[in-house]
């Protein structure tokens, strides 16, 4: 993690910046690790005390248990768990996607292919964490766009699974498929059908959970030899 310097909104970005590093690591562990809070708070610059409460607020996500006498411990992501959280976030998606049709700005979907601007179906291919990134930037657009601030929060609470799935997403093989279904999504979000934005939406996410349900038997999976992710 980088340094984190001094500004009002600086326990916000303790928070982010604890989320997506601990997120990440929880998905390459298989039992609790210690987590110690002058670490983190060295890693990042700051004092501990916005670290402590971020700890706490990641404590209510599941990331983080606290034990007596023994500190805080950085709980591994399983494969069902998360497999729990593409189901939930099927209707998430969905659901955003269809607001986003009914009542999406004029420019929404120039905006949604602009995060895609570089890409193509071999580029998707080629490169992976690029794409991944991409693809993050893309449904967290889609969510922000429904503006449904209830939702919005929902899909942010679920944050560390998010950035856990990032460990195996990129070694599905699914960045022309994922290509072409992003785009689907944009297209019926274009002609203002929001009855086909929530399906394509839904099946996204759904064929991406069946897809690791069927090739996954733990959720930190070694790289394949010679993938093409």
């Amino acid at each position: 993690m980088s340094p984190i310097a001094a500004r009002p909104y600086l326990r916000d970005e303790v928070y982010s910046a604890l989320k997506v590093s601990l997120g990440l690591r929880a998905a390459g562990i298989t039992a609790p690790v210690r987590v110690r809070e002058e670490e983190l708070a060295a890693e990042l610059g700051v004092s501990r005390t916005p670290v402590r409460e971020a700890m706490r607020r990641l404590e209510q996500e599941g990331l983080i248990a606290f034990r007596p006498r023994r500190g805080a411990r950085l709980m591994p992501t399983s494969l069902p768990e998360y497999l729990e959280w593409l189901a939930i976030r099927e209707m998430l998606e969905g659901l955003a996607a269809r607001e986003v049709a009914s009542h999406g700005s004029a420019d929404v979907g120039a905006r949604l292919r602009a995060v895609f601007a570089g890409f193509d179906e071999a580029g998707a291919l080629a490169r992976p964490g690029d794409y991944a990134a991409a693809n993050t930037a893309f449904h967290a657009l889609l969510v922000r766009e429904s503006r449904n601030t209830l939702l919005e929060k929902t899909w942010d609470s679920f944050g560390h699974l998010k950035m856990a799935g990032l460990r195996f997403i990129e070694r599905l093989n699914r960045g022309s498929q994922s290509f072409h279904e992003h785009f689907d999504i944009i297209d019926a979000i274009d002609a203002r059908d929001p009855d086909r934005a929530e399906a394509v939406a839904r099946s996204h996410v759904r064929v991406l959970r069946d897809q690791a349900a069927a090739s996954l038997t733990q959720f930190d999976i070694p790289e394949p030899h010679g993938s093409n992710t």
